[in-house]
């Protein structure tokens, strides 16, 4: 199904691509802010484009985007209809701004000016000797420096580092100018407090460091005041051409060692996205001025302000449902959402409270020095009115004083971090098997205690604070003798060990048991004893696999008789056949509860999932739009097992569907506890919370854990609803061929999915975590995307701000002749071309050849008006872009250019057609052809396939055994070298298949109950097993 896999794939944006690349044209337009209406799909194309989101709720359908009209014109392609965000009187953001310039700031200084921040810092240092001191961090892009002001008893004479301290800093982003100023204020109640004698602040600077950098990025903050008031990076002129515009700058909150670069989602290899984190880690000056005081001084917290969104993020953010062992302190001194330690905020992980980020500032901080580290992010201070906040003393003192408690409660605690003062009431235990934060349950990471055990020994875990010294793990079975063994601390996982500086996780194992048995278990250490818990005893088989019956029949989505499992013995018939034993975990027969990672998983070496029918895991009586956190919880336990060395083979009709867009928002509650949709009229909107997580459409699991960047519903099925076969094109399932729906089958198979393979999207050459590779495929009659004849084609791959060429020399006949070939191609209509560029060789004569059979126009569509010469200037030799008429108009383009005229095809083939270029002009000489594939700044089709070329001699090449003579040339000058380009494959090339394999993993489209007969069900689950246990 073209369409399937074209509506989805276009969904894929900044892909692959070179962090250093320049990926826009010069856009010297100016920014404001608007806001757009967008779906699931939508938001998660702007978050691929790079358009920051990160300080809006995700379960919204309303954005606020900050844009220049060139943009906005470029969000419209996407089908969202951006419009000019209003503030209280009809005035636009950015004619806010200006209003309260006009006469001059009451509240807000530039770095500058005469009295202005830098001047300040100074001021402050000199005037309070007795317990400030001025710091010099280094210098900008553009030479202004970056400062820090230490308050302490005595500071000037002190050892930086000496006492205990604590960080506040501010403005990395340069349109926060709130975040300046609550940092300023918070810098001068200390200064006064000291002056006034108040004894609590007096005590508190004769045993703290209190270190305050108000200005992260005084480059773009100075910046804000003189050109571009929304301005968020920094100055790095990333393409050298003298001039700040939109594709520059850095953003200073990315640029951190910290998981840099982990993928195109939290953060952007994009120069223009908001979100670029720049050519390596810590390459900007910037970053290296707030790392090395990080580095040096060890401080205890770190709080780093930022605006607009009230939130109270903390660690770790660059992956979903990542709590740290220091939770428990994260807890004590943010709250929650119930009762947040700053008011109206939402306190919690970045990653799942809003979106993941990866090179972050607060992650850094934490797992590298040990500064448990928080992002504020302020309020507005109008309706509207985003990062431009009213400049209003009352307001902006109103702000300061709203945060004051908290940052003072993180000051306070920074000579006993394990044991904080909290505004909110909570106290830090020395032992937890679970969080005491009820919106963290049934994460792995914070929920250690489980029901049930299939294994003996049994491992068991606490979380620990390392001032307690060692741990003994206690038990009784069936009310017995206690039982006392040893623990010690957790190895960490393959993909990841979250920070652990005051707390650590210990792990001992309870042995002795048989199935059947009840066993109590608690932790004691130091004096202290944990809350306990109990589990039972189950199975004890020692054997390798696990099924584990993922078929919510007691659930709504579809409703389904309740005398479940229904498909499980598929599976395990699938086994004994392969000689290979399981044991069977139901998770509805088990009350609805998952297998814990610890408790059940571990004892296994592979897990099968089967789906069976479930769409949507969701309770009993719900309606749409809502799923069980038992929906999460199945997965993060997956993720869990794998990151000790698990292997998962997973699969179903809707395998993992519903953590995608492609099911619609299915909101669940991190408490467990409600139905989202419609929301009980007392809650919060925002407990409530995405399962598909992430802000770019797919839950991170699915993505890199399974490999499964996308999923594509229906693409198995033809036009009259049937399931095509199937054919393994890679290992381990290579060679194997199976139908559906036979009569040996349970006849269920009607959704029938493909995914797209991460590592399509994110190369293994870049991100080799993500090894992920399609090994089947449904088999489809005069199928668009495999070879037109033999098992060998040349297919340009995915990516954005390429110039792919193929290339040759071709002799021409005196009597001139025509070069054809077949092609397939699918591309973002419009935007994206498939063209045939042809000249002397060696000269400057170029020009494209139109299509004999038609297939090309000389529309130049919209990418030409909206400036891609800047992107490619080989493209000026068959264009010319005709300035706008008036102010008011838009540019338009010429099919010619300086030397030839424009010749090209964009959208989408319709499969399989042939093409051929005249190429008389060139008679009895030689001329250099390329055929070209060139695509712009975001969105992506499939891409193009050549298969079966044909010389004007009557010679063929179908690239078989090589490339017969053609050569993949680079992209021409002056635009950015290709992410990837044309590559001569089989099918197996294609990044979409019904199954996606990973080392670790295989995730099938399908359900293995649904396959015909049972020799090919065995065949795919000897195959499959074959791989994750050998």
């Amino acid at each position: 199904m073209v369409v399937a896999i074209s509506a989805v794939v276009a969904l894929v944006v900044a892909a692959p691509s070179q962090a250093s690349r320049a990926a826009s044209p010069v856009d010297r337009g100016h920014i404001d802010a608007y806001t757009a209406s967008v779906t699931p799909e939508q938001r998660s194309q702007l978050a691929r484009l790079g358009h920051d989101l990160s300080e809006q709720g995700h379960a919204n359908d309303t954005v606020q985007l900050y844009l220049t009209p060139r943009q906005a014109d470029a969000v419209r392609k996407l089908g969202i209809d951006p419009r000019l965000t209003r503030v209280k009187g009809g005035k636009t953001v950015r004619e806010f701004a200006t209003e309260q310039s006009r006469d001059g700031f009451t509240v807000w200084r530039s770095y500058d000016e005469a009295g202005g921040i830098r001047d300040q810092m100074y001021a402050a240092a000199a005037a309070n000797s007795s317990i400030a001191k001025l710091v010099r961090l280094g210098k900008t892009v553009q030479g202004r420096e970056i400062l820090a002001v230490k308050l302490t008893q005595g500071a000037p004479g002190q050892a930086d580092g000496s006492r205990p301290a604590v960080l506040y800093s501010s403005t990395q982003h340069a349109r926060e100018w709130i975040s300046t100023e609550v940092n300023r204020r918070l810098m001068n109640w200390y200064i006064d407090k000291w002056k006034a004698n108040d004894p609590g602040v007096r005590a508190l600077l004769k045993s703290t460091e209190l270190w305050f950098v108000l200005v992260a990025n005084p480059d773009g903050y100075q910046y804000t005041f003189d050109h571009e008031r929304l301005w968020r990076k920094t100055l790095r002129d990333n393409n050298n051409d003298g001039q700040i515009t939109v594709g520059d700058g850095v953003d200073p909150n990315r640029n951190w060692p910290n998981h840099w670069g982990y993928d195109n989602e939290g953060s952007s290899d994009v120069t223009s996205s908001e979100t670029y984190r720049g050519v390596a880690p810590a390459s900007e000056p910037e970053t290296l001025a707030l790392k090395g005081l990080l580095d040096k001084i060890g401080f205890a917290f770190q709080v780093n302000w930022h605006s607009a969104g009230q939130w109270l993020l903390y660690a770790e953010g660059w992956q979903i449902a990542t709590p740290t062992a220091d939770d428990p302190i994260y807890y004590a001194m943010s709250g929650n959402l119930d009762k947040p330690a700053i008011e109206g905020f939402h306190p919690g992980l970045s990653s799942d409270v809003l979106y993941v980020t990866n090179g972050e500032t607060t992650d850094y901080a934490h797992a590298a020095t040990g500064a448990l580290a928080w992002t504020p992010e302020l309020s507005e201070g109008c309706e509207g009115c985003g990062f431009v906040f009213p400049d209003d003393d009352a307001l902006v003192q109103e702000e300061f004083l709203r945060n004051l408690p908290f940052a003072d409660s993180v000051a306070r605690s920074a000579v006993d971090p394990d044991d904080p003062v909290s505004t909110v009431g909570l106290d830090t235990a020395a032992l937890y098997v679970d969080s005491a934060d009820p919106y963290k349950g049934g994460v792995p990471g914070t929920q250690l205690s489980f029901a049930y055990s299939y294994g003996d020994p049994q491992p068991v875990a606490v979380n620990a604070k390392r001032s307690i010294g060692a741990v003994s793990v206690k038990y009784r079975i069936n009310g017995g003798p206690v039982q006392t063994a040893p623990t010690s601390p957790w190895a960490g996982g393959e993909t990841s060990t979250p920070a652990s500086v005051y707390y650590h996780q210990l792990r001992g194992q309870v042995t002795g048991t048989k199935p059947g048995d009840s066993v109590r278990v608690w932790f004691e250490g130091g004096g202290e004893t944990s809350q306990p818990f109990t589990y039972q005893a189950v199975s004890e088989t020692g054997r390798r696999v696990l099924v584990v019956a993922a078929e919510d029949y007691t659930g709504a989505s579809p409703v389904q008789k309740v005398n479940g499992p229904h498909y499980a013995s598929y599976y395990t018939a699938a086994l004994t056949a392969n000689n290979i034993a399981s044991d069977l975990y139901d998770i509805d027969a088990r009350g609805r509860t998952a297998p814990d990672a610890l408790g059940v998983l571990s004892h296994y070496d592979a897990v099968v999932v089967e789906g069976g029918d479930d769409i949507v895991t969701r309770r009993a009586g719900w309606g749409v739009g809502n799923a069980d956190r038992l929906a999460l919880d199945e997965l993060l336990e997956l993720r869990a097992y794998l990151n000790e060395d698990g292997k998962v083979l997973y699969g179903g009709d809707f395998a993992g569907e519903q953590y995608t867009a492609t099911v619609g928002d299915q909101l669940y509650d991190p408490k467990g506890e409600i139905a989202c949709n419609p929301l009980p009229a007392d809650v919060d909107p925002r407990r409530c919370l995405l399962l598909r997580g992430s802000g770019d459409g797919t839950n991170d699991v699915l993505q890199y854990s399974f490999g499964a960047y996308l999923t594509v519903p229906g693409d198995g099925l033809d036009a009259q609803g049937k399931a095509y076969d199937s054919a393994g094109t890679d290992e381990p399932l290579l060679g194997l061929t199976w139908g559906f729906n036979g009569g040996q089958s349970a006849k269920n198979q009607d959704d029938t999915l493909s995914f797209l393979a991460t590592s399509g999207i994110l190369p293994t050459s870049t991100f080799p975590q993500f090894e992920s590779w399609a090994s089947s495929r449904w088999i489809k009659p005069g199928g668009p995307f495999e070879p037109h004849t033999g098992t060998q084609y040349v297919y340009s791959q995915i990516a954005d701000v390429t110039y792919k060429r193929l290339t040759r020399q071709v002799q021409v006949p005196a009597g001139g002749g025509t070069l054809s070939f077949w092609t397939s191609y699918d591309t973002e209509a419009a935007w994206d071309h498939l063209f045939v560029e042809a000249r002397t060789p060696g000269g400057d004569n170029w020009t494209t050849l139109p299509d004999l059979n038609g297939h090309t126009s000389t529309s130049t569509g919209d990418s030409c008006p909206e400036g891609w010469a800047d992107l490619h200037p080989q493209l000026t030799h068959y264009q010319t872009l005709v300035p706008p008429p008036s102010p008011d108009g838009a540019p338009t383009c010429t099919s010619s250019g300086t030397t030839g005229t424009w010749n090209a095809a964009s959208g989408n083939s319709g499969g399989w057609q042939q093409w051929s270029v005249d190429l008389s002009a060139w008679a009895g000489q030689s001329v250099e052809v390329s055929i070209a594939y060139a695509s712009d700044w975001s969105v992506q089709g499939v891409g193009a396939f050549i298969d079966d070329i044909t010389y004007p001699d009557g010679a063929t090449e179908s690239f078989e055994s090589s490339l017969g003579g053609w050569a993949i040339a680079p992209a021409p000058p002056g635009s950015a070298a290709n992410a990837n380009t044309w590559t001569r494959t089989d099918a197996t090339g294609f990044p979409v298949g019904n199954s996606i394999t990973t080392p670790d993993t295989v995730i099938l489209g399908f359900g293995i109950e649904g396959v015909t007969t049972a020799d090919k069900r065995a065949a795919i689950m000897g195959a499959a097993l074959g791989h994750l246990l050998n």
